[in-house]
């Protein structure tokens, strides 16, 4: 049976041969030309992701631009007929891919359903009512009401945005004064609140199907974290966990918060807290994991998300491989030196050099690194693909690579 697709795009397609980022969601991976009649809806940037010979192509200035998008979309629907699915995979896509349902009596989830996994106090409520831990917070509504709360969370306190991604915008608060400060400093309307909670952060991802019962989960213990990442420029990577008492653990608590939240018929990445002696609830995405998990998973475990997604929202027949759990896997990232931008003079390859290493993309002398808030899938001043060891190794392998690893830069003229 048919489907009419309106898949909106804002990746690129990379000719550089060295760049794996956006292959897995190649619309010629994930689409089956026989069956999906695709319309695509993309900016200048996600043009170069659409397929060379796709016939219907409608690009838009800016997707912030949403009543753009619905007088656009007014006459495509006009033109090309009703369609059966809305799909986007950006996570800054998700809530305009909800309001397209709602506007054309799609199905799939829409505002309200997909407000949960945007809206990070909404997130929370809903697990918290569903008996499960999670940080305690509150919205900000003033700077007298902030600052009772981080008295009552104690310092250090989290204020961050209720809807962001990758740490973006995530500040910790040390001290009152501190806190004073960024109350003066900007608006409090879309920030929220919330204790420090100290342990190790890990990932679950996945996807689950039309019911909600998980068809692969894969977990992962963070090295660093996305906040250190991007405000101390730290390393930052994961390794796939093979002892089955801490993926269990793990796994049964991340689908309890899935259930809460009444995810179906999708892509997940669920960020937890283990503080040793219980899990803490951190965040989640109603997506596929961003920087370079799903690439990882797809080469350890041959899965590939992206396209596992597609098939449960078609409906399609799902025929996994069955994973061997025992196999380890992971990820680095290094950031290029601040402030960007700046022009790369050297740089040293480990492919062939540290164990365990399969794939990297190392800057060449000449390339200039720029600033990208937030995206983590794309040239950095170096990012490594590990396997083929097991957990132990590749964190040993992990931390070799992260203090081998020489970049030199210079400003721009």
């Amino acid at each position: 049976m048919s489907s009419a697709i309106l898949f909106l795009n804002r990746w690129p397609s990379y000719e550089d041969e060295r760049r794996w980022e956006n292959r897995l969601a190649a619309p010629e991976l994930v689409f089956d030309p026989e069956t999906d009649r695709v319309t695509y809806l993309c900016d200048e940037v996600g043009r170069s992701g659409v397929p060379s010979d796709a016939e219907r192509v409608h690009v838009v200035p800016d997707f912030g631009d949403v009543d753009g998008v619905l007088e656009l979309v007014d006459a495509i629907v006009r033109d090309e007929g009703p369609f059966d699915h809305v799909i986007g995979f950006s996570e800054m896509l998700l809530d305009l891919a909800a309001t397209l349902r709602e506007r054309y009596g799609i199905p799939g989830p829409g505002v309200e359903e997909t407000s949960r996994f945007r809206d990070k106090s909404i997130m929370k409520e809903r697990v918290s009512r569903a008996g499960l831990r999670v940080p305690r917070w509150a919205p900000c509504h003033s700077e007298e009401q902030t600052l009772a709360a981080a008295e009552e969370f104690g310092y250090p306190v989290i204020v961050k945005p209720v809807r962001g991604a990758s740490s973006q915008g995530v500040r910790e608060i040390a001290s009152a004064e501190e806190l004073r400060a960024l109350c003066a400093e900007r608006s409090l309307d879309d920030l929220e609140i919330e204790e420090f909670v100290q342990g190790d952060i890990l990932h679950v991802d996945g996807v689950v199907d039309a019911e909600g019962k998980p068809l692969f989960l894969c977990t992962s213990r963070y090295i660093s974290t996305c906040l250190d990442y991007e405000v101390l420029g730290a390393p930052l990577g994961s390794v796939f966990q093979t002892d089955p008492e801490v993926r269990d653990r793990c796994e049964d608590f991340a689908v309890r918060c899935l259930t809460a939240l009444g995810l179906r018929g999708s892509a997940f990445h669920l960020e937890l807290f283990d503080t040793g002696e219980e899990l803490v609830f951190l965040e989640v995405g109603a997506r596929v994991p961003g920087a370079d998990v799903s690439y990882v998973i797809d080469d350890v475990h041959g899965v590939n998300l992206w396209r596992l997604w597609v098939d449960v929202l078609l409906g399609r027949s799902v025929d996994l491989p069955v994973p061997d759990r025992s196999l380890s896997g992971g990820w680095l990232i290094i950031q290029g030196p601040k402030p960007l931008p700046r022009k790369v003079t050297a740089a040293t390859p480990l492919l062939g050099h540290v164990p365990y290493v399969y794939r990297e993309l190392v800057p060449r002398p000449g390339e200039v690194l720029v600033s990208r808030p937030g995206s983590y899938a794309t040239l950095q001043g170096g990012r490594f693909l590990f396997r083929g060891g097991t957990q132990k190794q590749i964190e040993e392998a992990v931390s070799q690579a992260s203090a081998q690893y020489r970049l030199t830069t210079e400003p721009l003229a």
